[in-house]
């Protein structure tokens, strides 16, 4: 009967230490779903711009693809490690932030044919400008989530430390 006592006790120790991680995990998720979202812009950048065969293109979409890989692969490592801080990530938005607006200048320049060789006309310039555009914003967010999470004024954090409290 002890020993049945003894393995729920540390069972329930193990899930409210499970559910720490995860909600430490948590903390990142709106950051992981946006970098998702720009590894997945850039790789269709870089598939488009392969058969144009327009180098200064091709090569940055790459650089950026790779850049958001490892952006990704850095959230991920946030399961075992509860640094708030994310340095890869953070300096991967500013990147993000400043190439989406030097791609904004430059779809109104004639060297607007090196970065993007597929676009034609000019509904699908300003389809693009739109899209980086919303990077930007994405950007500007992340790094202020990033931001409330280092200076620990997340919500998140206010939820752990519920949890941690009344569990």
């Amino acid at each position: 009967m002890a020993s049945m006592k003894k393995q729920q006790a540390e069972l329930a120790q193990k899930k409210k230490k499970d559910n720490i991680k995860y909600l430490y995990f948590s903390r990142y998720l709106m950051l992981r779903y946006i970098v998702t979202i720009f590894l997945f812009t850039n790789l269709f950048w870089l598939i488009f711009s392969v058969p144009y065969k327009r180098w200064l293109g091709i090569i940055t979409a790459a650089v950026m693809t790779v850049y958001s890989i490892v952006a990704a692969i850095e959230q991920l490592t946030k399961m075992h490690n509860r640094k708030p801080d994310v340095p890869l990530t953070r300096i991967y938005f500013w990147v993000q932030l400043i190439v989406n607006i030097i791609l904004c200048l430059i779809i109104f320049l004639p060297i607007k044919k090196e970065f993007f060789p597929f676009l034609t006309t000019k509904d699908a310039d300003y389809i693009i400008l739109a899209i980086l555009l919303i990077g930007m914003i994405l950007c500007i967010i992340c790094e202020w989530r990033i931001h409330n999470i280092l200076k620990g004024k997340d919500r998140y954090l206010k939820v752990i430390n519920n949890f941690k409290k009344n569990h």
